[in-house]
């Protein structure tokens, strides 16, 4: 279809769309602008990592922080053995340290409360360091959806490659609440975490 009748078509429905609907006037927009992206072919077919089917973790497992671990700052992580210990006391959305995977995979078991009651869900993303540790890389598929009820849930990422260096982003999409609890993930090859200047850590 040429422009000049896709424009024509685009106009034609949004006066359809004010003449015939019910809905509310927020309700009304958001479906004419739908409407008009599908017309002109702007809709995405694919999504992103956020948009794919959800990823939920396994209840199940648990996290004991070792002690001496401080685990009352904001968002202190540290690794012991193959293990890297991440507490987290009201965020919404924090990177950790980069850690080295030991090798193809590793376990991330989490558990959070939050006083919201609408979103019941935060995630956890793995991210690769480029080996000039000038850009990170999302790891495709490594979104995990986590309960918030305070009960602690499991789930293994795969597809890594041993030696490379990963962070994990733990993130709450609210922007009116927090939340407070733990996360480790197993599968760490060296306890030595390495901090990049100017990577993106934020409340």
């Amino acid at each position: 279809m040429k422009l000049a009748k896709r424009i024509g078509a685009g106009a034609m429905a949004l006066v359809l769309a004010l003449s015939l609907t019910a809905c509310s006037p927020k309700d009304m927009l958001g479906n004419m602008i739908m409407g008009v992206a599908d017309l002109f072919g702007l809709s995405r077919e694919g999504g992103d990592e956020d948009e794919a089917e959800e990823t939920l973790a396994t209840p199940g497992g648990s996290v004991t922080f070792p002690e001496g671990m401080d685990t009352q700052s904001r968002f202190p992580n540290e690794v012991h053995g193959d293990t890297l210990y991440i507490a987290f006391n009201g965020i919404q959305n924090r990177s950790t340290d980069y850690f080295v995977a030991a090798g193809s995979s590793v376990t991330m078991t989490a558990y959070a409360t939050t006083e919201s009651t609408g979103i019941l869900e935060f995630k956890g993303a793995l991210w690769e360091l480029s080996d000039d540790q000038t850009k990170t890389s999302y790891v495709p598929g490594s979104t995990v959806y986590f309960a918030t009820g305070g009960d602690c849930s499991t789930y293994t990422v795969n597809g890594l490659t041993p030696g490379k260096m990963y962070k994990v982003t733990i993130s709450y999409d609210s922007v009116s609440y927090y939340i407070t609890g733990g996360m480790t993930v197993t599968g760490i090859g060296s306890e030595e975490l390495t901090t990049i200047e100017n990577d993106e850590n934020q409340d």
